[in-house]
């Protein structure tokens, strides 16, 4: 991205159930507590594409694979333009519950090129921090089913995720930091904590 952008986007990237959603939250609020103004944002968006995206958790087998690549283009597109860009101009720190490393990791496991997949999010602002947290797929898959009590979507299935999580680790970015999503929340947040500090004393 061109544009000169004085906030931070830290994006936060795993298969399902690894804990990131939890580690966001926390982050979010140790920050505001130092009074840092902070965005929480996700994808799928709840914009139009996104609702189209939610659809597909039951009913996948409905569109091809690459409409459905499309649909997240297009979701993260609407996203990118009408929230993500202003808020880096606007100086907040934008916390993201995935983006596009979600999009080459489940999209690749399903048959398209990581590659392709990643060189058509160009458009896409460059994570300052991506976390990618990793766990064994049986523990998210127990944390979703038995933690939250819900059912296994059509994006959620083991051997899916066995793929997923075999994508994720194939994925090498400088702004990449892994985190062992299977200790203690406290553990995880302490490594989320370090690992942000130091973009935080670039913006001061």
């Amino acid at each position: 991205m061109s544009e000169k952008r004085t906030g931070l986007l830290i994006v936060f990237e795993g298969t399902d159930g690894t804990g990131k959603s939890t580690q966001l939250q926390l982050l979010a609020q140790a920050l505001r507590d130092k009074g840092w103004p902070v965005l929480i944002t996700y994808e799928p968006t709840d914009g139009v594409y996104g609702k189209q995206i939610r659809e597909l958790y039951a009913h996948r087998d409905t569109v091809s694979r690459e409409e459905e690549l499309n649909l997240f283009l297009a979701d993260r597109r609407e996203h990118v333009e009408q929230l993500l860009t202003p808020a880096l101009k606007s100086g907040k720190i934008v916390l993201c519950d995935r983006y596009y490393l979600s999009t080459v990791a489940y999209q690749g496991a399903a048959g398209l090129d990581p590659e392709i997949i990643l060189a058509r999010n160009g458009f896409a602002p460059v994570p300052d921090l991506a976390l990618l947290f990793h766990a064994p797929i049986h523990t998210g898959v127990k944390r979703i089913t038995q933690g939250r009590g819900e059912e296994l979507n059509d994006f959620e299935k083991e051997d899916y995720l066995q793929q997923v999580a075999t994508m994720f680790a194939q994925i090498n970015l400088p702004f990449i930091r892994r985190i062992d999503a299977a200790r203690s929340i406290e553990a995880i947040h302490c490594d989320v904590l370090n690992l942000v500090q130091p973009l935080l004393e670039k913006l001061q």
